[in-house]
């Protein structure tokens, strides 16, 4: 997923910062994995969220909670992003 930071709609410049983002169980903080965002365009505020098979290799229906992290080149961190990812199964494959 492709995501833009953004205050009032004007992008945020994110050169030098770091991300990463955990995904945890819904019911519990319990991480199920973590995974570092790509940045695309520093200077646009551009960056991926993107899991790998083996990131999600242990993923089972239901519902988790995620979120992304951003240190600044200062080291202030911001929770950036956060959410809820549900995971069902398909209709036409077992």
């Amino acid at each position: 997923m492709r995501l833009t930071a953004a205050s009032s709609g004007v992008p945020i410049n994110i050169s030098g910062y770091t991300f990463d983002a955990d995904i945890c169980y819904a019911d519990r903080h319990e991480i199920i994995t973590s995974f570092s965002p790509t940045i695309v365009s520093s200077a646009s505020g551009i960056f991926d969220l993107e899991l790998s098979p083996s990131q999600t290799a242990d993923f089972t229906e239901g519902s988790y909670r995620y979120d992304v992290n951003a240190t600044s080149p200062g080291g202030e961190r911001y929770y950036w992003l956060k959410g809820q990812i549900t995971v069902s199964g398909t209709c036409s494959r077992e």
